[in-house]
C-alpha cells in the first residue's frame, strides 16, 4: 500500500502542476474517492497542503481544459490495469531497501570490532587483547543476562488477534492513531502516528517522536524500546508484532468497545467506565440545551465543497462531525439523505450532489468541513441563496479538529457542534 500511494503523491504532483484540473478531479484521477481525500493523504504524505503546492511550483504553461479531462478519464488503465508498471515500482523499492541495509551491517561490524579492539591496550592477536576481547564480551553477555533475568509482570488479554500477553502496567506505549483514547486515560505515549494539524490533543504530544502517517519503519519503532505497541492497521500488526506485544483494534471498533478494550490492556478500566459514562452525561445534557433552544428536532446536513459540485456524507465511517451529529445528538439529516445514512451506517460514504439540486439535500444546518485549498463559494449564486446559508446556519468545522474519532477528539467535537448550534439563536 505505501508503494501504491507513493504512486499516487507523484501522480498528484505531476497533475497539480501540469494541468487546472480541481481537487476533486485530481483525486479521483489517482484513485481517491473526493478532493478532501486527496488533500487529506497529500498534506499527510508531501507536508504541504495540495493548493499550496501547485502555487509554489506553479508554471505558466497550463494545458487546456480539453487536456485536463483527457488524463482524468485515463485514470482507470494508469493505476488499475497496469499490474506491470506497479511491479516494477515495488522491484525498485526492494532493491533500495535491500541495499541500504548492506551499509547497516557493514556499520555495526565495524563499530564491534571498534569496541573490541579498544577493551584492551595490547596488540592485536596478543595475549592482553585476547584477554580483553573475553572479559568484554563475558560483561556483555552477563549484562544481557541481567537485562532479562526479571521480566516484567504480565497479563493476558483476549484480542480480535487472540489472547496476547501484555505489560501489568505499561511504561513506554507506542500507539498509532488512537493517541486520544491513551491521553483521555491518563497514559503518554513514547512513540505517535503523525498528528493532524489542529487535532484536539496536538499541544498535548507535542515533542512526542512520531512514526509517520503510514506505515511506521520498524526499526524506528524498535529504537524506543517499547513495551507495548497498539495499531489500528493488520498489516502495520504483523509488521511490528515481533518487536514488543502488540495488540491489533480496529479503527472502526465503536468507541465503547474499544474503550473498554483500552482500559483492560492498560489497566485502566474503571478509569475507561468513568470516562465514558462523563462522556454520555455530557451528550444528554447537551441534548437538552439543544431541545430547549428548538434546535435538536431540526435537520443537518454534513458537506464539503468541490468545485463544480458538493461532496455530502451518507455514512457515519466519513468522519466529519457525523459521529456526534447523527449518532450521539440524535440529529436527522434530510429525509432524501436520511435513509442512505441508516443504510450505509458506520461505512465510509458519501455523493456527489451538483449544485443545481443541492437544495434537496440541505437541511436546517449545514456543516461544512473546512480544510486549505477548498473551493471559494462566496460568489456561487446558488450557495448564498441557500436558506441556511443566507440565514446564518451554515458551520465551518476545521478538518483537523474532526479527522479522529478518539474519545477525546469526540468530547472536544461535542462541545465545538453545541456551541456553534447555541450561537445561531442567540
Amino acid at each position: 500500500m505505501h508503494f501504491v500511494i507513493q504512486i499516487r503523491m507523484n501522480k498528484a504532483k505531476e497533475l497539480l502542476l501540469a494541468t487546472d484540473a480541481t481537487l476533486q478531479e485530481i483525486g479521483k484521477a489517482v484513485g481517491y474517492p473526493d478532493g478532501y481525500y486527496l488533500a487529506k493523504m497529500f498534506k499527510k504524505y508531501m507536508g504541504i497542503a495540495p493548493i499550496r503546492y501547485r502555487k509554489q511550483h506553479a508554471s505558466p504553461n497550463v494545458p487546456s481544459t480539453v487536456a485536463r479531462l483527457g488524463i482524468v478519464e485515463g485514470r482507470t488503465s494508469l493505476y488499475i490495469d497496469n499490474d506491470y508498471h506497479n511491479q516494477h515500482i515495488f522491484e525498485e523499492e526492494l532493491l533500495m531497501y535491500r541495499s541500504r541495509k548492506k551499509p547497516l551491517a557493514i556499520t555495526l561490524l565495524l563499530c564491534l570490532t571498534l569496541l573490541l579492539s579498544a577493551c584492551s591496550s595490547g596488540g592485536a592477536g596478543s595475549p592482553s587483547a585476547n584477554e580483553g576481547a573475553r572479559k568484554s564480551t563475558n560483561q556483555v553477555e552477563a549484562n544481557s543476562s541481567n537485562n532479562t533475568a526479571t521480566p516484567s509482570q504480565t497479563k493476558t488479554v483476549t484480542t480480535i488477534k487472540g489472547d496476547i500477553e501484555v505489560p501489568v502496567n505499561p511504561q513506554r506505549v507506542v500507539v498509532l492513531y488512537l493517541m486520544g483514547d491513551l491521553l483521555a486515560l491518563g497514559v503518554n505515549p513514547v512513540g505517535i502516528s503523525s498528528v493532524e494539524e489542529g487535532a484536539a490533543f496536538a499541544s498535548e504530544l507535542d515533542g512526542v517522536t512520531s512514526l509517520g502517517a503510514f506505515k511506521p519503519d520498524p526499526e524506528a519503532v524498535t529504537a524506543l524500546n517499547p513495551d507495548l505497541i497498539i495499531v489500528t492497521n493488520e498489516e502495520i500488526y504483523e509488521g511490528l508484532k515481533k518487536i514488543a506485544p502488540t495488540v491489533y483494534i480496529p479503527y472502526d471498533l465503536p468507541v465503547e468497545e474499544r474503550l473498554k478494550l483500552l482500559g483492560e490492556i492498560l489497566g485502566k478500566e474503571g478509569q475507561a467506565q468513568e470516562m465514558l459514562d462523563n462522556f454520555h452525561k455530557k451528550v444528554e445534557q447537551s441534548k437538552e440545551k439543544l431541545k430547549q433552544a428548538g434546535i435538536l428536532d431540526k435537520t443537518a446536513t454534513i458537506m464539503e465543497s468541490n468545485k463544480g459540485s458538493m461532496a455530502v456524507m451518507t455514512g457515519l465511517g466519513y468522519g466529519r462531525g457525523s459521529q456526534i451529529i447523527y449518532q450521539y445528538l440524535g440529529m436527522k439529516a434530510p429525509e432524501v439523505l436520511q435513509r442512505e445514512i441508516e443504510n450505509a451506517r458506520n461505512d465510509a460514504t458519501s455523493k456527489d450532489v451538483s449544485y443545481e439540486v443541492l437544495h434537496e439535500y440541505v437541511g436546517d444546518y449545514i456543516f461544512r468541513s473546512s480544510f486549505e485549498g477548498m473551493v471559494d463559494l462566496s460568489n456561487n449564486t446558488i450557495w448564498k441563496n441557500l436558506p441556511a446559508v443566507k440565514e446564518g446556519r451554515l458551520i465551518d468545522m476545521s478538518f483537523g479538529l474532526f479527522f479522529y474519532n478518539d474519545i477525546y477528539s469526540l468530547d472536544k467535537q461535542l462541545d465545538f457542534i453545541v456551541d456553534s448550534l447555541l450561537k445561531t439563536v442567540d
